[in-house]
């Protein structure tokens, strides 16, 4: 009998080793504590809570009445770009872009030449300002204002003596409103989306730079023609960490952009 029940000790303690600790110990709120695996190896630096990082691949066209020799003209501009983004803090983020594009100008419906493909990027950062919700963090919803500021440089390759180069400045105050559909009574009727973000706001675009018509002589340099517009969008969040987006911005005429990203 004593052999029956030290065997069924050894066997309760085997099981027990058997656990992790991590799922072990509590919080003391019926929450698992996760501790450090005592099997690992330890190091001289560790980083326990890696910072959130996000990546993805954006297309867009863009379209602005520009000012070039004392009158208006359409630049139009196709783009393909990829994107990372850093959170250092859960407030701020920062982003980087960097892709392909293909300028064109035109006059009264005229094509006056169009570029080859050129190089560009975007360096940037978004600031949550202030946050509107429930107490409780696992609140269905929460409205975040924002302040997002950009800065791109592009070019367009020569095609038959066309080439382009400007940059622009972005500035955008969003008033985001974040639906979570995952986890609450919303999901019996949105299975198939994990959160949803809708924004929109009031938004700022310079841009300066310089147009070499086709069969031209010299550089022309033009500007924004209205730099105050407004801006707004939509990200779905098909799974916790993957989402797909669209972003529209009126400057006198109409930018697209759409994009994939997931989230490390």
């Amino acid at each position: 009998m004593k052999r029956w029940f030290l065997a069924l000790a050894l066997a309760v303690a085997a099981g027990c080793l058997a656990v992790p600790a991590a799922v072990r110990a509590s919080d003391g709120g019926g929450h698992p504590r996760f501790d450090p695996d005592a099997s690992a190896p330890e190091s001289l630096f560790a980083w326990n809570d890696p910072v959130p990082w996000r990546a993805g691949v954006v297309a867009g066209r863009s379209k602005r009445p520009v000012r070039m020799q004392g009158s208006v003209w359409d630049f139009e501009a196709d783009s393909l770009e990829a994107m990372v983004a850093v959170a250092p803090w859960g407030w701020l983020e920062l982003y980087g872009r960097a892709g392909g594009f293909r300028p064109k100008m035109e006059l009264d419906g005229r094509s006056w030449g169009k570029t080859d493909v050129g190089a560009g990027g975007a360096l940037g950062t978004q600031v949550n300002l202030w946050e509107i919700g429930p107490e409780h963090g696992t609140a269905a919803w929460r409205l975040t204002i924002g302040l997002r500021a950009e800065y791109a440089w592009r070019t367009g390759k020569e095609l038959e003596g066309a080439k382009a180069q400007w940059g622009e400045a972005f500035f955008f105050l969003p008033v985001n409103y974040h639906l979570a559909y995952h986890g609450t009574q919303r999901s019996a009727y949105a299975s198939e989306a994990h959160a949803l973000d809708l924004y929109v706001g009031p938004a700022c675009s310079l841009v300066d730079g310089d147009w070499t018509p086709k069969h031209g002589t010299g550089k022309i340099g033009f500007r924004e023609d209205q730099a105050a517009g407004i801006a707004g969008g939509i990200r779905i969040w098909l799974l916790e960490r993957l989402a797909v987006g669209g972003e529209v911005a009126w400057f006198d005429a109409v930018t697209l952009q759409g994009g994939l990203e997931y989230r490390f």
